[in-house]
């Protein structure tokens, strides 16, 4: 499967908005990587502007190029948990993870998808987390 790099964007973005904060995937990746995403979303351009006005203040315009490439990297750093997401998203359920969904999708009574990805999972898992008693996820 080729996707367009803004495609990867978009995913990790809508993946990241969807991923569950429950017990039930605590265990997963997704669960400490998405809080990371949103907290370098929202506070890395503030820390990118402060850095390269702190080191402009303090070290001159000599070092004016270097703090560009050090603010430039805190503005990548949300940028490439979005593409992470995204890939992540995209990518095919491993067997475990594939009988869960189907598990789920039957317990629900949804039609699942042949190949079901990682966004898909989280699309079900929230379903499952409004729809159904706590013993059923």
């Amino acid at each position: 499967m080729n996707h367009s790099i803004w495609q990867v964007f978009k995913s990790g973005q809508e993946y990241a908005a969807i991923w569950p904060h429950h017990a039930v995937v605590a265990a997963m990746t997704e669960t400490r990587v998405v809080p990371g995403v949103k907290f370098a979303a929202k506070w890395m351009p503030a820390a990118a502007v402060i850095s390269l006005w702190v080191q402009y203040q303090w070290l001159g315009s000599e070092i004016l190029p270097q703090a560009m490439v050090s603010s430039l990297f805190l503005l990548s750093l949300p940028v490439q948990g979005w593409y992470w997401l995204g890939r992540r998203a995209l990518s095919q359920l491993d067997p475990r993870l594939k009988h869960w969904y189907l598990e789920l999708a039957q317990k629900l009574q949804v039609q699942p998808r042949t190949k079901p990805i990682r966004m898909d999972l989280a699309r079900l898992l929230n379903k499952a987390l409004r729809e159904l008693p706590p013993d059923e996820h």
